[in-house]
């Protein structure tokens, strides 16, 4: 497809031809089936007055991200998963290539080992926003050059049964899935940050709904989601970005809620459920925040404000509303006690998304009086509101999000494999065919959590229930500081014993491809370069006669 001429649209006429052309192009894209469960709330026109006059090239990350819905779609139907950990390197990639599907980059190694600052830290998004594209771009660059590598190498074969002694080729172009965090900001900043990953090679991202601001591990305390409707917008703004790119992004929509205290807004009724406030009149004047500002304005101490803020929560009693109902409810005199329960339960629910006006009106009229209920006064210093999430509060969002992402994803605090079953089955009874996604996090003592028989079985019996995406988020990293902890204490008492051993033996018999490195590198491709561009031959040539790598001929 040609650029545009731009002088044309200074004819009307041209240009609505132009638009009404385009946005038909994205209309025939979007009848494909691949976007039969995709809800967006824009139109094609919307998408084609925004998509420039230059000419629609298909982005290398496209290809993969339609790979990577096949890989899923397939594990899907078949009850099976796609299974993979989070990559660090060229080393893991090519390593991975052979015998997984997909490969993951996680924001927290990034964080930790390659922020584009250069200053190592925990996993809170403080990193500059271009960290975990670059990242990404690093390891699909590896995987570009290793496929070209490959295909160079194996092209030298003159029948067969050369080709046959070169063994099974490696497909090492495997779908890359990132971690996109909470966006870094607003929506424009989701924006640009979708940009990045489709330029730089993902197939796929990834993106929860806690604050930007407040952002956390999803195993740390203290994490605070943002409204529904906010992340929803996200997940739009993602899907938006991708269709002017012309991108086939398969995006993972993840919610923190499950394990969630915290919450930045309470203007969207479908939090109300969850949001806890005072039941105890006697706080009425005496907000929390307020309370534990004047303290540290007095001069108190570390732990006579955690005091402080320990009996500020008792003296308030907190609960959510409709808690707050069911106790005033037991302690009254009305003989209907049951009857009215029901008739509250009936219109308010974790999935009805009744607003708190909606409750306290109802509550009034079973009751026949108000009940003191205020979550403003909970509001802690940071101005968030106290919330308490759980697996019926993540089914809620993940519905809510299911419309406008491809797989939904519970970060939990445990790998507990009831609540993946009330979490799988929660999602299904309104999204039947979604797919789910589950982190095998080693913030898990999977020592303890359950016995080695089951360890062996969960991934499976999990995608039994539609989680046809499985990450072990870190296992790059652990892997990595393993192997290197026990060579550098071998080392050190045995010498090259250790290393002739335990290293250059075990990647001989494995038939690990890094044993010749300057191979693996790719010196011989560069080498056919050299030659290529001069004529067939050239003296320089890293690989030529003196090489010590030809002392691993009878290796690989």
């Amino acid at each position: 497809m040609a650029n545009i001429d731009v002088s044309k649209f200074s004819d009307f006429n041209l240009l609505q031809k132009e638009i009404n052309g385009q946005a038909a192009e994205v209309e025939k894209w979007w009848s494909h089936p691949r976007w039969a469960q995709t809800k967006r709330t824009y139109t094609a026109r919307d998408i084609a007055v925004r998509s420039g006059t230059f000419a629609k090239t298909e982005f290398p990350s496209s290809v993969q991200a339609r790979k990577l819905y096949a890989v899923l779609q397939k594990h899907h139907k078949q009850g099976t998963t796609a299974r993979t950990f989070g990559a660090l390197d060229p080393v893991h990639v090519t390593q991975m290539a052979k015998y997984l599907d997909t490969i993951y980059v996680s924001g927290w190694q990034c964080s930790s080992t390659s922020s584009t600052s250069n200053e190592p830290g925990p996993d809170l998004a403080d990193y500059p926003m271009d960290t975990v594209p670059n990242k990404t771009e690093h390891l699909f660059k590896a995987q570009q050059f290793h496929d070209r590598k490959q295909l160079e190498a194996r092209s030298h074969a003159t029948n067969q049964k050369e080709l046959d002694a070169l063994g099974e080729p490696v497909d090492y172009m495997t779908p890359i899935v990132a971690d996109a965090d909470a966006g870094h900001g607003g929506l424009t900043a989701v924006f640009k940050l979708t940009k990045m990953f489709i330029e730089r090679g993902a197939a796929g991202i990834h993106m929860e709904d806690q604050t930007s601001t407040n952002k956390k591990c999803g195993h740390m305390a203290g994490r605070c989601v943002v409204p529904v409707q906010e992340h929803v917008n996200r997940l739009n703004t993602i899907r938006m970005c991708a269709d002017i790119m012309r991108s086939d992004l398969v995006i993972v929509a993840r919610t923190d809620s499950e394990a969630a205290t915290l919450l930045s807004s309470s203007i969207d009724p479908r939090d109300h459920y969850y949001i806890v406030g005072a039941t105890n009149p006697a706080v009425a004047e005496e907000p929390f925040a307020e309370v534990m500002n004047a303290a540290v304005l007095q001069g108190c101490s570390g732990a006579e404000l955690q005091q402080l803020e320990q009996q500020w929560i008792e003296k308030a009693d907190l609960k959510l509303f409709h808690e707050a109902f069911r106790d005033e409810v037991q302690k009254s005199s009305l003989p209907n006690k049951k009857e009215i329960l029901s008739k509250f339960y009936a219109k308010v629910g974790p999935y009805t998304g009744t607003s708190i006006r909606e409750q306290r009106r109802l509550a009034r009229e079973l009751l026949g009086h108000d009940i003191f209920f205020d979550w403003d006064v909970a509001r802690v210093r940071e101005g968030l509101y106290r919330y308490k999430g759980g697996t019926k509060c993540a089914v809620m969002r993940a519905r809510a999000f299911a419309p406008f992402a491809d797989l939904v994803w519970m970060e939990s605090n445990y790998p507990d494999y009831e609540q993946a079953v009330e979490f799988a089955e929660g999602v299904r009874a309104e999204f039947p065919g979604k797919m789910l996604a589950y982190n095998l996090s080693p913030s898990f003592n999977w020592t303890t959590a359950m016995s080695v028989q089951e360890q062996g079985t969960f991934i499976e019996r999990l995608g039994r229930l539609g989680y046809c995406w499985q990450f072990i988020t870190l296992a790059g990293l652990h892997t990595t500081a393993l192997a290197v902890s026990n060579f550098s204490k071998d080392y050190a008492k045995r010498g090259m014993e250790a290393y002739a051993q335990d290293i250059q033996k075990m990647e001989m018999e494995t038939g690990v491809d890094v044993l010749k490195h300057q191979q693996w590198s790719g010196a011989n491709y560069v080498d056919s370069l050299l030659k290529l561009a001069q004529g067939g031959l050239a003296s320089t040539a890293a690989m030529g006669k003196g090489v010590t790598e030809d002392q691993f001929k009878s290796h690989l």
